[in-house]
């Protein structure tokens, strides 16, 4: 991988770098591959073909480094959709008791849909909100602290999922004075309404909370059994112990379009867990699906 990264730098640094044909290879095998009926919400993920998981990296990665590459994607047929280019501006704060890197990501996307466009702005707002208060509380940290203390913010965001139905961006943030915290939000746009969409969107009714629930127990008890984890299922504190997700507990979608829950540290395990996802099988939440 290390060859290609250093080819898509080199492409980013030069004014009249084309589309590899590589690249184009990959795309055209993709959309070839992509099948004649689409459906919806979880079962949108059953695309996620071979050829397209193999290209998922370039889709995201061409536009952020190269605007020629980006214009060259969105003519291709059919690919429109399919690329939200995210540019982030960074704000940084490096001193020897306090550092700062936070990543404050823009998701560009152009549609006939009013909706779409409007949960794209959403999304920028609610992520500009987040940032800006994150800094302001940094910077009133250190100010606070001066020499006699240590603080550290980092952001940084990571788009999980961009398929032609589907796009998910990541944000992780890491907050460390004394201990430290980390924490993530994820943004989801169904590409084929245009809206915002949080994990209950995705079900009937309420039924997936148990059934999820119940699965993502089974795989805690299995690890603690196993010794390779540590959750709090029986503890002696009650009120530590997981019963039950929220009903928009944070999610997101693989690359092989399975559904991962995601948990925020000290949400479910001791801070050494850090931040545990359990992958869960469709099966399991196959009926309550819409």
């Amino acid at each position: 991988m290390e060859q290609y990264d250093d080819m898509l730098k080199r492409m980013a640094r030069e004014e009249d770098t084309p589309l590899p044909s590589w690249a184009s290879a990959c795309i055209d095998d993709a959309l070839a591959n992509l099948p004649q009926k689409r459906r919806r919400h979880g079962k949108v993920l059953r695309y996620f073909g071979t050829a397209m998981a193999a290209c998922l990296a370039i889709f995201i990665a061409l536009p952020n480094l190269s605007a020629q590459a980006a214009d060259t994607l969105q003519a291709l047929p059919l690919v429109g959709p399919l690329v939200e280019i995210v540019t982030f501006r960074t704000y940084t704060e490096d001193t020897e008791n306090h550092h700062a890197m936070v990543e404050i990501p823009t998701v560009e996307g152009q549609s006939d849909n009013p909706v779409y466009n409007e949960s794209i702005n959403t999304i920028n707002q609610d992520v500009e909100t987040l940032t800006s208060t994150l800094i302001a509380q940094f910077e009133a940290d250190a100010a606070d602290l001066g020499d006699e203390g240590h603080t550290a913010l980092e952001v940084r965001h990571k788009i999980v999922t961009n398929s032609d139905t589907w796009f998910t961006l990541e944000m992780e943030v890491w907050q460390g004075s004394g201990s430290s915290n980390t924490y993530y939000r994820y943004y989801h746009i169904d590409k084929t309404t245009g809206e915002i969409m949080e994990l209950s969107d995705l079900f009937q009714d309420d039924g997936y909370v148990e059934a999820i629930s119940q699965e993502i127990l089974r795989q805690m008890q299995e690890a603690n059994d196993a010794g390779t984890g540590v959750f709090w299922v029986d503890s002696e504190y009650d009120g530590l112990n997981f019963k039950s997700i929220d009903p928009n507990q944070n999610f997101y979608f693989d690359e092989g379009g399975n559904l991962v829950i995601a948990f925020d540290k000290y949400e479910v395990a001791p801070g050494v867990g850090g931040c545990p996802t359990f992958t869960i099988p469709q099966s399991v939440y196959e009926a309550y699906l819409k």
